[in-house]
């Protein structure tokens, strides 16, 4: 039996491994172990075209030249270089899909998923995106004035492309109301985490981390005003990480005395043994829509690594924490109510319960292996 061809295209990946990386990597290894040809395409964006590679590794120039309504096109430098990018990257995706001859398109993120369709629409090869967010309600909630442009972007890929697979029920229930997506478009695969040997124990004092980016929509400046409030002979309160925000966190950690021990970066293959050593895991949240659709790795992390989690009650994770009975979903993110949870959590007998209960659900539903599948069926069904 001939094998399916999958076309996975995938950004480019530069400094620290997060979210977005780990999850398409993880795919990609499911991909790769199934019974599937699996080809890994890099989109070349900006900062890869830059590069001495990257001009050596596309032949192409910018002609044949596409238009699309979404770029508008003035002679400033900013909006030429977006019509150039566009160009060489549709240009570069359509000469690779006609040397592989792939079967399908897997695309990851919206906004590659965007170009990705128009390469897939000239050459009538079906594409599916995997939407791990709405770039539009980042660039809203970060302030930027260009997120209605974005969201036109995503509009149009959520319409070109012929599936999508989003990270959670709020997700495929946005898109079904405000773009109009039928649910048989649409496929939920949440992310997840691996089951690890070593996990945490009880121990006084408690540590407290939070692991992660440092985005204003993670609102890690209450994990330093928890640190704050809490009893220091009872809690140790430790930060990993990095992200736009490092500076300005560790300006406050050290103007305000706050007693929190900076980690730095922990690379992910490292990640899971620093959690062990911890005994919970704290993932503030904004409650934007932003936040809303979303599916954080790290509490999947925290999970698997046997912390109970303390989070605001937003998205799907947050009805998971309560559903299983691994943490504390606040319904009031206050700092006080962050410390409550926490006092609670101190209690051997209950953090003894959570910390099982976390490990079971990682193992039973949520392992990486399991939440995957519903893409690797998905995909079994552009078989010829």
């Amino acid at each position: 039996m001939i094998k399916l061809r999958i076309a996975v295209i995938r950004i480019q990946s530069a400094g620290p491994i997060f979210g977005d990386s780990i999850r398409i990597k993880k795919i990609l290894e499911s991909l790769q172990e199934s019974d599937m040809s699996v080809s890994d395409i890099r989109f070349p964006d900006r900062n890869y075209l830059s590069t001495r590679e990257g001009l050596k590794n596309i032949s192409l120039s910018i002609f044949p030249p596409h238009k699309s309504d979404n770029l508008s096109l003035n002679f400033s430098r900013e909006s030429v270089s977006l019509h150039l990018q566009f160009n060489i990257s549709l240009n570069y995706l359509v000469h690779t899909f006609r040397r592989l001859k792939p079967d399908v398109l897997l695309a990851e993120l919206s906004i590659v998923g965007w170009v990705t369709s128009i390469a897939a629409k000239k050459l009538s090869i079906p594409c599916i995106v995997d939407v791990h967010g709405l770039a539009f309600a980042e660039t809203k909630g970060k302030g930027h004035k260009n997120w209605q442009q974005i969201m036109n972007i995503e509009k149009e890929a959520f319409e070109n492309c012929d599936h999508l697979i989003v990270v959670s029920e709020k997700m495929k229930k946005y898109l079904s109301k405000v773009f109009k997506i039928p649910n048989k478009k649409m496929t939920v695969a949440p992310n997840g985490s691996d089951s690890q040997q070593s996990v945490a124990k009880y121990e006084h004092p408690l540590r407290v981390i939070y692991a992660g980016v440092f985005s204003y929509w993670e609102k890690v400046n209450d994990f330093l005003d928890i640190a704050k409030k809490v009893d220091r002979q009872t809690f140790k309160f430790y930060l990993a990480g990095a992200g736009p925000m490092k500076d300005e966190l560790n300006k406050r950690i050290q103007d305000e005395k706050i007693p929190i021990n900076y980690l730095g970066y922990i690379p992910k293959q490292k990640i899971h043994k620093l959690l062990s050593q911890m005994q919970i895991g704290i993932a503030p949240s904004t409650k934007d829509l932003a936040r809303q659709v979303a599916s954080p790795i790290k509490i999947f992390d925290y999970m698997a690594s046997g912390l109970p989690v303390i989070t605001p009650k937003v998205g799907d994770w947050g009805d998971i924490i309560k559903q299983e009975n691994c943490g504390m979903a606040l319904d009031d993110d206050s700092i006080e109510s962050y410390v409550k949870a926490l006092n609670t959590l101190a209690q051997e007998n209950i953090w003894m319960v959570q910390s099982k209960n976390a490990v079971k659900a990682i193992q039973e539903k949520y392992s990486w292996a399991k939440v995957l599948e519903p893409i690797t069926n998905l995909l079994s069904t552009y078989k010829k």
